[in-house]
């Protein structure tokens, strides 16, 4: 993989900095914030794989990709904007009350893709304007499934999600949350990743500190052995790393043996990481899963929260902000979240 660090004066500027010279493609592997002569600055460190496919293309200048293939998805992605361009005259806004109004054109200058904005103002108009609460519309798109005991009862929770996004700290915050729900429960860790050493070490840490039962499961085996260890756990929470370029989450989960067990899968997702949707794509799997929104704190825009919920329809399970461990992550809330959006108000834990 090659891994470079970037500092920029705004999150925004980082990651353009990062799109332009590594590409689309490149994983956000640690972010932080720290103050440079007097002033704030923004580190992120970020890679992209060096695939063979890379290394073929750099050798003998072809690769197996068809030719024409970044030509054609540049004109696609062009003649996308200009369909939407064309569309927007179309889009009469004065047919809506003031209010809604202002929020459609809000959201489009949030960041709210135009596909999405299309699809909130043709439930508008169709609907009479008197039925058409703004805030009722926008919560039908946006499901939320709060954490709660009632809403997620199973044994086993997956925490997976992009390299970066603070998996471990959001599975130790779940961990806390589930305690503090069930003060009588028992609660065990299983960490798939036996590579890096940093989430591994202070996952274990907090495991030790809690009391609750840690183990260690990178292949099949271990997983089955792991999970039996943990006997009469009454919540499991699996930290599984993220994926590398060419992997999916469905062969992650037959490689660990759990595919066709009782699960929930809670995705972690920070708002300022770029190409969530493709990404995404990459960890559909056939278990109910929920997004889990983390760095909030460090995020200028929310308009992702729209996007994903638009695009996926899958849940918002949770909100976590702040970089310590108890109340940084709070069960989701749609009041909550349309603050967050609207108004750029923060959870309080």
């Amino acid at each position: 993989m090659q891994v470079k660090t970037y500092t920029g004066n705004s999150t925004k500027e980082v990651l353009d900095a990062i799109k332009n010279e590594l590409g689309g493609d490149a994983v956000i592997l640690s972010s932080r914030e720290r103050q440079k002569d007097g002033r704030r600055v923004y580190e992120i460190t970020a890679g992209t794989e060096r695939t063979e496919q890379n290394e073929l293309k750099e050798k003998t200048g072809s690769s197996a990709v068809p030719s024409g293939w970044d030509d054609w998805h540049k004109e696609w992605s062009k003649l996308k904007e200009h369909i939407y361009t064309l569309m927007q005259p179309a889009l009469q806004f004065d047919k809506l009350t003031p209010h809604q109004r202002i929020a459609l054109e809000y959201l489009q200058r949030e960041g709210v893709e135009d596909d999405v904005i299309v699809e909130f103002y043709n439930v508008l108009l169709a609907k009479k304007s008197e039925e058409a609460s703004m805030l009722k519309v926008l919560a039908s798109f946006v499901p939320v499934k709060s954490f709660m005991f009632e809403n997620y009862p199973q044994r086993l929770h997956i925490v997976t999600g992009p390299y970066g996004v603070g998996k471990t700290s959001t599975v130790l915050r779940l961990a806390l949350l589930r305690k503090q729900q069930n003060p009588h429960h028992r609660i065990a860790f299983i960490n798939t990743d036996s590579l890096r050493g940093n989430g591994r070490l202070v996952l274990r840490h907090w495991a030790d500190l809690s009391g609750f039962p840690y183990f260690e499961a990178p292949d099949k085996e271990s997983m089955f052995a792991a999970l039996k260890a943990c006997g009469d756990a009454n919540c499991i929470f699996i930290d599984m790393q993220g994926l590398a370029k060419n992997e999916k989450f469905e062969g992650k989960l037959r490689m660990l043996g759990i595919e066709s067990m009782q699960a929930h899968v809670h995705i972690a997702l920070s708002p300022h990481y770029q190409y969530l949707k493709d990404i995404l794509k990459r960890y559909k799997s056939a278990f109910p899963t929920s997004v889990i929104w983390t760095k909030l704190d460090e995020a200028e825009h929310f308009a992702e929260l729209v996007n994903i919920a638009v695009w996926t329809g899958m849940p918002i399970s949770a909100l976590s902000f702040g970089a310590e461990l108890q109340g940084t992550l709070i069960p989701a809330d749609e009041a909550q979240i349309w603050r967050l959006i609207l108004k750029h108000q923060l959870p309080k834990g």
